[in-house]
């Protein structure tokens, strides 16, 4: 019986490797061979190296006179490839350690495996890459550089920490914002719950700088419908509250209000001219880099 790509990037599949470098090589290599999307925004005109030629790459980038003398594919690189920052902040309080039954992982691991495929896809194009995690702190910063072990830095800073403790949205980003000096792409994972008046204008501080921001949305299966059919105790995990109640009596309000919030947060979002990408910790990975992958192509 064969297994399609789809199935093999699937939560299932790749919340089972726990090496965040090998995962992120099977997603990106097993599905752009297949693709051919770029992750930055276009060749630049002047000449600056050569790298191998990876699967996905631009076939009008071989060089076929350097092939037709060493029978190896070599791709050209110019200047303006190098010059691409790629800097990935990620929420880690408390919302984002949930996982329910519909889903393989839990939020955080599908934030995580997103956050490490898009690593490595633009370390891989020759992209400064960087990294911010917080919760009520700033818990992780790696300025955005291309070096030796850069890549290996920014996987193990992925694997090493855990959601905890409450969200201080504006501390971190007023402390990110230092740390942006050359014009790039920000890419922000987080759940956005109870956010959605306060992370559109904090976002939107990124566009005037000048930089491109996407935000990806990671949620629970759960969390849109509520399927729960008995009495419940709900915690909110960043301060503890507490309530009970039967969920069948307030799924149809709930949704409503779910609703409500997405409909919120991406009108939000989109006048502050940030991209919106929002994912379920249930979705394929393959299908995830496609969306996002395409939305890149749009914007060429």
């Amino acid at each position: 019986m064969s297994v399609s790509l789809v199935e093999l990037l699937s939560p299932a599949t790749l919340s089972r490797i726990e090496n965040y470098a090998l995962l992120a090589k099977v997603a990106v290599e097993g599905y752009m061979s297949g693709l051919h999307r770029s992750f930055t925004r276009g060749q630049g005109s002047e000449f600056l190296q050569y790298r191998d030629y990876a699967p996905g790459d631009d076939l009008k980038y071989v060089d076929w006179k350097v092939y037709s003398r060493s029978d190896r594919y070599y791709t050209k690189v110019f200047q303006e490839e190098t010059n691409m920052n790629c800097f990935l902040v990620l929420d880690a309080s408390a919302s984002l350690d949930y996982q329910g039954e519909r889903a393989d992982c839990g939020k955080w691991r599908y934030a995580c495996m997103v956050a490490a495929c898009l690593a490595y896809l633009a370390s891989r194009q020759g992209d400064n890459v960087g990294l911010c995690i917080y919760n009520d702190d700033v818990v992780e910063m790696i300025d955005a550089r291309q070096r030796q072990g850069q890549l290996p830095r920014i996987l193990s800073a992925l694997a090493r920490h855990k959601p905890a403790g409450a969200a201080r949205h504006e501390y971190a980003w007023n402390y990110l914002m230092g740390h942006l000096r050359s014009r790039g792409m920000v890419v922000f994972l987080s759940d956005f719950l109870e956010a959605e008046e306060t992370l559109p204008p904090i976002l939107k501080r990124i566009r005037y700088a000048r930089h491109e921001c996407v935000a990806v949305q990671v949620l629970d299966p759960d969390e849109r419908d509520l399927p729960f059919d008995r009495s419940t105790e709900f915690i909110e995990p960043e301060e503890g509250g507490r309530i009970l109640t039967n969920p069948e009596t307030i799924r149809t309000q709930y949704m409503e209000k779910m609703n409500d919030f997405q409909q919120r947060l991406s009108v939000g979002l989109t006048r502050s001219q940030v991209e919106f990408l929002s994912l379920l910790s249930s979705d394929s990975l393959a299908r995830s880099l496609s969306a996002y992958l395409h939305k890149r192509e749009a914007l060429r």
